[in-house]
């Protein structure tokens, strides 16, 4: 019988304890009952040799995309499988392994044998990893302001937005090397083909107005922007000493240049959709 944990995200706006006990009724129903259940933030998440103590062969995450992403990045050489629900602000990975399907219709797509098991395209720029992107430059300040909605902080989002409005007009730019054009932001994607590349436009009121409006609506890939290429491998420079980066929705920074380079997840992940999702 698989062993399994559902991980489950109590402080995400979509949080529905009626969802978890739909969840665990359709495995229960298909009998493979879910094994145990984790808060995040109630005890230390799996890493690949407790999952593998505990025999886990299957570890459901019901959380967004950097609540997900800690969870791979520990379980890096774990044999088992990673069922991926959409639980988050944006749930870009979900999107790209299931499609627009609700986490319902994925269970049962998994349990009716559906889909494939995969190692997905991810991005490596040192010690960090993302899975579905990196977005490099002052804009990140736009991630203080999307936490700030999910946590109605009414307060925090008086002095966030204007701190992220100047930083996108004021700050120092990011450009890929070997191009003399600087952007508020880079978008950096994994995809099948290598990372893809979008500058960020926000040089006038209404692609600034575009830019922000998509990160509050839930997805910034729908921002003005223009296409930088393809490639397995790109560098990135900022007239600053650092770069402020999102991974997959989580605030970081780093040492300017940045190289970040293609790659694939070492940990298996379900996907209803196959490899679809990914171009």
């Amino acid at each position: 019988m698989t062993r399994s944990l559902l991980i489950y995200n109590e402080r995400s706006g979509s949080y529905d304890p009626a969802l978890i006990a739909q969840i665990d009724a359709l495995f229960a129903d298909a009998g493979r009952p879910i094994g145990r259940r984790l808060a995040l933030g109630d005890e230390e998440l799996p890493d690949a040799a407790s999952a593998r103590a505990d025999e886990l062969d299957l570890i459901v995450t019901l959380s967004g995309d950097g609540s997900m992403s800690a969870v791979a990045d520990r379980l890096a050489g774990w044999d088992g499988t990673l069922l991926v629900l959409p639980g988050g602000t944006m749930n870009l990975l979900s999107r790209a392994l299931h499609g627009e399907r609700m986490p319902p219709r994925i269970v049962e797509a998994y349990l009716g044998g559906e889909g494939a098991e995969l190692n997905v395209p991810i991005l490596r720029a040192g010690p960090l990893i993302a899975y579905t992107g990196m977005i490099l430059g002052p804009t990140a300040a736009w991630g203080d302001v999307r936490e700030d909605l999910r946590n109605l902080d009414v307060a925090a989002l008086a002095s966030n937005v204007p701190r992220a409005l100047s930083a996108t007009l004021n700050e120092p730019g990011v450009a890929l090397e070997g191009r003399d054009i600087d952007y508020p932001a880079i978008f950096v994607e994994p995809s099948l083909a290598g990372i893809r590349a979008y500058g960020v436009l926000a040089g006038s009121a209404g692609e600034l107005f575009g830019h922000g409006w998509a990160w509050l609506t839930g997805d910034f890939r729908n921002g003005p922007s223009e296409s930088l290429g393809t490639a397995p491998v790109m560098r990135f420079r900022s007239a600053g000493a650092r770069l402020d980066i999102l991974v997959d929705g989580e605030k970081e920074s780093a040492a300017s240049p940045i190289e970040i380079s293609a790659g694939q997840s070492d940990v298996l992940f379900y996907a209803a959709q196959g490899e679809v999702g990914w171009r």
